[in-house]
């Protein structure tokens, strides 16, 4: 579960008492910065705090991603920060290139191609087997309901996308993706001379996996792996085999003094070795799934194991093996039953045509899974501001006009008449998404965020709903008059959760089943986004729309 810290340096500062503000030392900011003269540092610089226990402490923050000012390195997808590369370098299945014949580790994986296992964003090799430790993907390269965003049992911090990212800058699960994966390269090097030094062979796909898996759980921990265990693991007769690796990740959670030092674990070797041999595990089921075994063929649609209801928690998260008994981080946002979601994206129908965002136009939304019938269980807390207003869907031809996959704005209005509000024309709405974000999501107008939620507080305040209008998937929608809206929701209470966050429930028309659509599912919640006041809703960037990343678009009042 990866984390960041960051400072910018100040004009009077020194890099000793910015070590001392963040319970670290000059030696460490040094070697983290690639600083080579401790007493001449620059303003205005931003420098990665490692943090004094990262890693191995529960509530310790874990280091960066290198800062910001790293090269313009940009895809036109938004899902690599690989330079070069496309969402389509790296497809389902075995990486391309560096993959023939056995690894010099003889441990009967393949060679893999380092770069390109990690080009693709959350399409990634890499978001594909380490997300399967983490839970939060599937070995077919399918998405838990954990992928969206969950809160670390650890830290009690945030996590979102394939390896339960927890640092800044990601406005979407996927672009958390993509900047791990840039740390995964960052890293790449100095694993790579290790494993050399030890005599190992670093592309093979097992202990490069593994590497990037403790890096992805503790940077830390995969540090001593790099210095100390590599060697060690070299000399083990056994060979590099998943039982020696899971040793070798034990061993890293040790410090040099042979003393455990895991308070994530209460400093309980059997608790992490369980946890160790599950990820471990988890690794070689995704490492087979996908073709990395040596004379295996990638497999296109592997089995997905059933989970075992005594090892998972009541949040519907991923599969634990029967020997781990450490649970998976918990969704705040998901409860018991929530359904996995779908491992293939489903074939995109057209676009709507024209939405000129009246009551009687053909809003559209990406198609509902039309036998979805998955229990759903209800949020345990309940919104303190609370409308009165009927979930209707868009495939309901007794309610709304012209019911179907263009409909998603009729039905918005009709629950919200319901309610007894009544929705006006586009030449009235707050637009507050300026653009489509390269990175993904939306550009955001910050005053126009604030005005469009001071609106829905004053209408919620009233007892009236808002429809509002939400982009979910990259690239511009030219049929609508912003060019942006793909969706329309209707907001129908606020509260505050058990992290003290505020939050806005809303109905969602997109589906015909009433426990996924409705404001009772506790996935449909929109958050406050600290940096630009827009609401947002967790969650992946294809499948049904009913389960994507949603950023609020525009906001329509009420007459």
């Amino acid at each position: 579960m990866t984390g960041s810290n960051s400072y910018r340096i100040r004009q009077g500062d020194t890099l000793s008492a910015i070590a001392r503000r963040n319970n670290t030392s000059v030696d460490a900011l040094a070697r983290a910065n690639n600083i080579q003269s401790p007493d001449r540092i620059q303003a205005g610089r931003t420098l990665v705090i490692p943090g004094a226990n990262d890693g191995f402490e529960a509530n310790a923050p874990r280091p960066m991603p290198r800062p910001a000012n790293r090269p313009a390195e940009t895809s036109q997808n938004g899902d690599s920060f690989e330079p070069g590369s496309t969402q389509d370098t790296v497809a389902q299945g075995v990486t391309p290139a560096g993959t023939a014949g056995v690894s010099g580790t003889q441990n009967g994986y393949r060679n893999i191609d380092l770069t390109a296992f990690r080009q693709g964003g959350t399409n990634s090799e890499s978001a594909i087997v380490v997300g399967t430790s983490e839970g939060n993907r599937t070995p077919n390269g399918g998405f838990t309901a954990s992928f969206g965003g969950h809160t670390d049992p650890g830290n009690a911090r945030h996590n979102r996308g394939s390896f339960s990212y927890q640092g800044s800058g990601a406005n979407s699960p996927s672009h958390a993706d993509e900047i791990w994966n840039r740390e995964l390269g960052r890293v790449t090097p100095q694993y790579q001379r290790a494993a050399e030094r030890a005599g190992l062979d670093p592309n093979n796909a097992l202990l490069a996996s593994t590497f990037y898996d403790l890096h992805t759980q503790s940077p830390r921990a995969a540090q001593n792996f790099l210095n100390r265990e590599l060697p060690r693991l070299a000399q083990d007769p056994r060979g590099v085999t998943p039982e020696a690796l899971v040793d070798a990740r034990v061993n890293a959670f040790r410090r040099d003094d042979g003393q455990l030092s895991a308070s994530g674990f209460n400093h309980d070797e059997q608790r992490l070795r369980a946890d160790q041999t599950r990820r471990e595990t988890a690794l070689v089921r995704a490492l087979d799934a996908r073709g990395y075994r040596d004379g295996g063929g990638a497999v296109t649609n592997p089995p997905i194991p059933q989970p075992r209801p005594e090892n998972l928690q009541a949040s519907g998260t991923a599969e634990l093996p029967a020997e781990a008994p450490i649970p998976r981080p918990r969704p705040e946002n998901l409860t018991a039953g929530t359904a996995e979601l779908p491992a293939e994206a489903p074939i995109p129908r057209p676009r709507p045509r024209p939405e000129n965002l009246t009551a009687g136009t053909t809003e559209g939304a990406t198609p509902t899974d039309l036998n979805d019938t998955a229990e759903i269980a209800p949020a345990a807390d309940r919104p303190a501001v609370q409308t009165a207003t009927p979930w209707v869907s868009q495939y309901n031809a007794a309610r709304v006009e012209r019911a179907g996959d263009k409909a998603c704005f009729r039905a918005a209005v009709v629950m919200a008449a319901g309610a007894g509000a009544t929705v006006t024309g586009p030449n009235n709405r707050i637009q507050v998404a300026t653009g489509d974000d390269p990175n993904g999501g939306v550009t955001v107008d910050a005053a126009a965020a604030r005005r469009g939620r001071e609106y829905i507080d004053g209408q919620l305040d009233a007892g009236r709903p808002v429809v509002v209008g939400v982009d979910h998937r990259s690239g511009r929608n030219s049929d609508n008059v912003d060019g942006i809206t793909d969706h329309f929701v209707v907001i129908t209470g606020r509260g505050t959760d058990e992290q003290g966050r505020t939050y806005y429930t809303f109905h969602d028309p997109a589906t015909n089943h009433e426990q996924r659509g409705a404001d009772t599912n506790p996935n449909n919640r929109f958050y406050v986004d600290q940096d630009t006041g827009n609401l947002y809703r967790e969650g992946p960037t294809t499948g049904n729309v009913v389960q994507r990343h949603f950023e609020v678009s525009m906001v329509r009042p009420n007459a």
